[in-house]
Parts: structure tokens; C-alpha cells; sequence
């Protein structure tokens, strides 16, 4: 009978294990820092698209706020002769008195392009914005500039309304204040001296002291505004010098 004679493999010395272990440990550790870096130049160009993005939506604001500052601006006028004509005498003067008075129900207000800030918000990736004078300046532009405008927006709107709504209607003729616009809803001048509903003085006083108070309203208004740009202007040479963009 013949006997089979087994090789015997040599038992491996501890270092072996040992680097088994490390090129185990070397290959899982370079494979996790490979993807963390991978999901760190996702997360920055993400994060440099939402600053293009809010950048764009800026330089809209800008747009508007330039916009609503002219035409308040030219309201403000408006109303200086408004109440010039109510102090001094508008007998002779009533198309003047009309047209600017209808001026009242003009209202031009600021639209805030926030279309990537909420979607930073709602998402939860304001997280992704690390640089912390952006992060920063893009709050308080947010918090503090355009929520300051548009609560004073809000308070002038009301303002309109009430003299619109409670005085407005009990003294000028509705069907020469309809007559005041032409086919592109523009405000025109009349031709033929409508007369006022009423003589009270105590109501065209009330009047008059309600569009004094609204023509302090739309300084206020402006002077937001003027803090609006800035701070818009200001943000945007921020981004763009932190995130090297042209």
C-alpha cells in the first residue's frame, strides 16, 4: 500500500497579518477619502450655482428697487403740489387737482426676486453657503434690508388704501376720476375742470392731512429703498470677489 506524504505550508509570521491588515485598512481609507472629496467638489459646485443664481435674482432687485424709487420719487412731487393746491387755493386749478390726486391709487411697489433664497431655505442647503461673510451679508440683506422695505412698503399700501377707500371716494366725481386713465390704464390730465363732490371743510382738511402723512410715508419708502440697493450692490461685489466670478 502507498503512503501519500502532505506538504506542510509554512505558518505565516504575524507580519504578514500585519500588512494584509494595512493594505485592507490603506485601500477602505482611500476609497472613503476619495468619495469625501468627491461629494466635497459636488457640494462647491453646487454651492457656486446657487451663487450665480442669488447674484441674478440681486441684480433684478436692483432693477426693481431702481424702477420703484423713480416713479415714488416723482409722486412725491405730485403730492407736494397736491397739497399746495389744497393750502393755497385749487378752485382754478381743478384738472391739476385731479390729476394729481388720482396719483394716490398709484401705487408702484418693489418685487423681491427671493426665488433662490427660498429655495436655500426650504431645501436646508443653506448649509452649503461656508463662506461665512457670504453667509452673513446674504442674511442681512434678507432679514434686515428687504424685509425693513417691504414691511414699509406694506404700511404705505395700507395708507393708500384708507385715504383711497374713506376719503378719496366722498370728494372727488367717480366718473371724471374713472375719465383720468387712458386706454393703457396711464393717468391722465382732464380738459374740463371737474368740480368736487363737496366743499366740507372739515373733510378736505382730513384729506389734505392724510396725503401729507402719505407723502412722508413714500420719503420713508425711498430712503429704504436707497439702503436696499446699497446693501444689493454691496452683496454682489462680496459674492462675487469670494467666489472669483466675473
Amino acid at each position: 500500500m502507498e503512503v501519500h506524504h502532505h506538504a506542510h505550508t509554512p505558518r505565516k509570521k504575524w507580519s504578514h497579518y500585519f500588512w494584509e491588515f494595512f493594505m485592507l485598512f490603506l485601500a477602505v481609507f482611500c476609497g472613503m477619502l476619495a468619495e469625501y472629496n468627491l461629494e466635497h467638489i459636488i457640494e462647491h459646485q453646487r454651492e457656486k450655482k446657487y451663487i450665480r443664481s442669488l447674484i441674478k435674482d440681486v441684480e433684478l432687485d436692483i432693477t426693481s428697487l431702481e424702477r420703484t424709487y423713480e416713479i415714488k420719487k416723482q409722486q412725491i412731487s405730485y403730492f407736494d403740489s397736491l397739497t399746495s393746491l389744497m393750502k393755497d387755493g385749487y378752485k382754478d386749478h381743478m384738472n391739476d387737482l385731479y390729476f394729481y390726486a388720482r396719483n394716490i391709487t398709484r401705487n408702484m411697489v418693489f418685487q423681491y426676486h427671493d426665488r433662490t433664497i427660498q429655495q436655500l431655505k426650504n431645501s436646508g442647503n443653506l448649509r452649503l453657503i461656508r463662506n461665512a461673510d457670504a453667509a452673513d451679508s446674504i442674511t442681512v440683506y434678507d432679514n434686515e434690508r428687504i424685509k425693513s422695505l417691504l414691511g414699509q412698503q406694506e404700511a404705505e399700501t395700507e395708507l393708500r388704501r384708507f385715504i383711497s377707500y374713506n376719503l378719496a371716494g366722498k370728494i372727488f366725481d367717480p366718473f371724471a376720476w374713472t375719465d383720468l386713465t387712458d386706454s393703457t390704464g396711464k393717468i391722465i390730465r382732464p380738459v374740463n375742470n371737474p368740480l368736487l363732490l363737496t366743499d366740507d371743510p372739515v373733510l378736505l382738511n382730513d384729506f389734505s392731512f392724510k396725503v401729507v402723512i402719505l407723502r412722508g410715508t413714500i420719503s420713508f419708502t425711498n430712503r429704504a429703498i436707497v439702503n436696499a440697493i446699497s446693501s444689493a450692490e454691496n452683496l454682489i461685489e462680496l459674492l462675487k470677489k469670494e467666489y472669483n466670478l466675473d
